[in-house]
């Protein structure tokens, strides 16, 4: 027998020592507590019944006015007499609990029998050792020693059982050791010598496995059960001799599990459980990674089936059976962690078969489906019904890929994980939680590295999509549940909205190549379909608040995808599918105002930036085919403004077509676009009219009109807004569009002196140009005029100022620029001309009274 194997055995009886002794210390503690507290209770009592005379006596106020000495000392003398009398019990300070390791040490080394422990210890220890000698060296029939020891092993039990009442499990262990010794005695008569056919230990060790779990309900004894349990699983590996049948092995492990399963009937015994499953699967896989070869399929796998179904049921039988609070506790590392080390194990069983893998997920989800289908209208049992809904969903999603032979394994974890957070948050398991948040940040790492570099097959986007389902369930899990969340678990969420973001981004425009550069903006609007339709089933106010970022997001990636740089000229939106993303973003992002108006923050702000994307992406379109036509730069720049002014038009004439955000669409939105008229208005200025095969005649041509349909929209718009925008802002605009108007008509002059006289377009030849002086000061003075009669009509004395000051500048202009050229017949015109009209201005256009006169 090795060493190992031998100090293995000790640590197990000794842990099967300490359990019996901490259950009987914590009722003998139970009992001593509520006596101490029952006493103190008595005491406590008889201190508020006694009579208050004395309280009274103490309190009474001298009403003498001269007082002793000596009587004010025996008053404080029968003050403290009362306070020492009815001083209130002291309440006993509680001292910390000794940990697990430090009670158990003390607990062995001092309690009591001790000489019994020892002595269970050697004497199976010894046991092992004669069953090994006897097989090496024959001393007396082997029958006779194995009758022996069988014989002791029972007289060991009968003794335990007399004294199973006894204090300190006694009894318990004497029963465990012999459970111990029979299953060494039948194991060694099978496997050694021979003298057992495989049929008769098999029942022998059937009525074993039944007497120990017996003993162990009927005395609602954990030690004794998982001290039989440990000694039965670990008879195979202290006898093995490394050349028996794996057949023999499992099946006596069958056994062995069947005892198992009938306390689990009984009994919600979670770490008998555990340790069943433990010893099952870890000796299975062991032997699996040693041993197991191909042609070993048809005698294995149906004790993997059979130890899968018998804890299965032993993790319902948890649910059904335990007597505890909450009556929804499920054992979720048995229910979880059994698909978790089943499925990998069956996997390598199977893998030789075409789609072996994908079958046998496809029968775990229809299983796991058939268990919620069973348990889902049982009170007890709703949420392991549920847990059950999970699994049967992760396993019909793990066949997919499969079937198109993907690895799978990063995907499996984040399902998992995301199984585990949803039970943890329902039985509000810390530790739980935290530890599949980071089994999540793994898959969430791990799946994309592993995916191959050249492209990302179909099969490994399904693995993208499970991972991403994980994340963004998740995230619902956690948001659901903040109010028993730690502050920081709920930067968490946000994290994994995050993540799923980047991982739906990292794989999905690749399975949209077909759109070329736009199959990034074709995937955000699939995102944004799919998550209107989450928000809509699952009513999930934290996704529809994220959606409000559709459209910047949008926005940008519509012009990532257009290489926007220095040549703006050759920007085309609409190139490839450029119309098709263009018209789907806007038909989300307007579904997306409709649905979530009500609840969005910045609804108002994102239709007013839904209308400026929509114009700016007109302009680039309409300016791109005008540069592709090669007409001159009047068209080009015409190009630039004519879709703002069409927007400009339409919102004000179709106002009320607006809904109930119409005033941010006539406020903030036109606003915007009046800005970019006003901009544009002033770079046109510096354009002549260069059409092709047309004359130029003043306002009736394309870049004038264009100019003036400006203004005049401008116009319109500060008069339709009169009501709304206050006055001093209303007259600024006036002033701003009356200072362009202005200089709109000195440009309209100087691009009909350009096109008549053939004088270049440029500030220096025009202002040399004598026609273009003397033409400009009868022009301003004309308009001063105009200005002046509009003021006493409508007796506006600003106007009538304004028109006196641009009337001040021709004056002004005449002295330091017409006077230095007098000679010329074209200076002496302007000095006659402008002569005239100020005195006619001053006879029949005095200055109007100030409202004050």
């Amino acid at each position: 027998m090795n060493t190992e194997a031998l100090f293995f055995i000790i640590l197990v009886f000794w842990v099967f020592v300490l359990q019996s002794k901490i259950k009987h210390l914590e009722k003998l503690v139970y009992g001593l507590t509520s006596r101490k507290d029952k006493k103190q209770t008595e005491v406590f009592k008889e201190v508020v019944q006694e009579p208050m005379s004395s309280v009274e006596e103490v309190e009474k106020p001298i009403m003498n006015e001269t007082v002793e000495v000596q009587d004010v000392v025996e008053e404080v003398s029968k003050v403290e007499i009362f306070k020492q009398k009815h001083r209130e019990p002291r309440v006993p300070q509680q001292v910390a609990e000794p940990s697990v390791i430090t009670a158990w040490l003390t607990n062995y080394f001092t309690g009591g029998n001790l000489l019994v422990r020892i002595g269970g210890v050697v004497l199976f220890i010894g046991l092992a050792f004669l069953v090994k000698y006897a097989a090496e060296h024959s001393v007396i029939s082997m029958e006779m020693r194995l009758w022996t020891i069988a014989f002791v092993a029972v007289v060991l039990m009968g003794i335990g059982w007399r004294l199973r009442e006894r204090e300190g499990a006694y009894g318990q262990v004497l029963q465990g050791l012999g459970v111990a010794m029979l299953y060494l005695v039948i194991y060694g008569a099978s496997k050694f010598y021979g003298l057992l056919a495989l049929e008769t230990a098999f029942a022998l060790m059937l009525l074993v496995v039944i007497i120990a779990s017996l003993l162990a309900v009927i005395e609602d004894a954990l030690p004794l059960a998982l001290f039989a349990s440990a000694g039965g699983f670990l008879v195979p590996i202290l006898t093995s001799s490394g050349d028996g049948s794996h057949v023999m092995l499992f099946s006596y492990y069958v056994f062995l599990n069947l005892g198992i399963f009938i306390v689990a009937w009984y009994r919600s015994w979670r770490v008998l459980n555990l340790l069943g499953f433990v010893f099952t699967f870890v000796i299975a896989t062991a032997w699996g990674v040693l041993r197991y070869c191909s042609g070993m399929f048809e005698s294995t796998e149906p004790f993997l089936l059979i130890f899968f179904a018998m804890y299965l049921v032993i993790s319902i039988l948890f649910t059904l059976k335990h007597p505890y609070e909450p009556k929804n506790l499920v054992d979720g590392t048995l229910v979880f962690g059994l698909p978790v080390v089943a499925f990998p194990l069956q996997v390598s069983l199977v893998h030789r078969f075409a789609y072996g893998e994908a079958y046998s997920a496809v029968a775990l989800g229809v299983l796991y489906a058939l268990l919620y289908w069973i348990l889902k209208n049982k009170e007890r049992t709703g949420l392991l019904a549920q847990s059950f809904l999970a699994l049967s969903v992760v396993f019909f999603t793990i066949a997919v890929p499969y079937i198109f032979d993907g690895d799978v394994s990063a995907a499996l974890w984040s399902l998992e994980s995301a199984a585990i957070i949803w039970v943890s948050l329902k039985q509000n398991k810390v530790i739980a939680r935290y530890f599949g948040i980071f089994l999540l940040l793994v898959s969430v790492v791990v799946y994309p590295e592993s995916v191959s570099y050249g492209g990302i097959s179909m099969v490994e986007y399904l693995g993208f999509l499970i991972v991403i389902t994980s994340t963004m369930t998740v995230a619902w899990l956690l948001d659901t549940h903040r109010e028993i969340l730690h502050r920081f678990t709920h930067y968490f969420i946000y994290l994994f909205l995050l993540l799923s973001l980047i991982l739906w981004f990292t794989a999905t425009p690749s399975q949209l190549a077909y759109f070329g550069d736009d199959a990034y903006v074709f995937s955000l609007i699939v995102a944004a379909l799919i998550c209107v339709a989450v928000v809509q089933a699952i009513k999930w106010r934290l996704l529809s608040m994220n959606l409000q970022g559709f459209l910047p997001l949008g926005a940008f990636l519509f012009y990532a995808s257009k290489d926007v740089g220095d040549y703006l000229d050759t920007v085309h939106p609409f190139l490839s599918y450029g119309l098709w993303a263009f018209v789907g973003l806007i038909g989300v992002q307007y579904l997306l105002l409709s649905l979530y108006d009500k609840l969005w923050r910045y609804a108002k702000v994102l239709h007013v930036l839904t209308l400026w994307f929509m114009v700016s992406v007109l302009t680039f379109e309409v300016h791109y085919h005008m540069a592709l036509a090669q007409v001159g730069q009047s068209m080009m720049l015409i190009s630039w403004g004519i879709v703002t002014l069409l927007f400009a038009m339409g919102i004000l004439l179709f106002s009320k077509y607006l809904g109930k955000h119409k005033q941010a669409y006539q406020n903030i939105g036109l606003a915007g676009l009046f800005v970019c008229l006003a901009l544009w208005e002033i770079r046109a200025f510096g354009v002549p009219s260069d059409f092709r095969g047309i004359d130029y005649f003043p306002l009736l041509n394309p870049i004038d009109f264009m100019q003036l349909s400006v203004l005049g929209t401008m116009v319109y718009g500060v008069r339709k807004q009169s009501e709304i925008w206050a006055k001093s802002s209303i007259l600024q605009m006036y002033s701003g569009i009356t200072v362009l108007g202005w200089v709109l008509l000195t440009v309209i002059f100087a691009r009909y002196v350009h096109a008549l006289q053939g004088i270049a377009y440029t500030s220096t030849a025009l202002w040399q140009s004598s026609y273009f002086q003397t033409g400009i000061s009868i022009l301003w003075s004309v308009v001063a005029i105009v200005a002046m009669v509009f003021s006493k009509v409508y007796k506006q004395r600003t106007l009538w100022l304004g028109g006196f000051g641009l009337l001040i500048l021709v004056v002004l202009k005449l002295f330091f620029v017409e006077l230095a050229h007098s000679g010329t017949i074209e200076r002496i015109i302007s000095f006659i001309v402008v002569g005239t009209l100020l005195l006619l201005i001053g006879y029949f256009v005095p200055m109007p009274p100030s409202k004050k006169s």
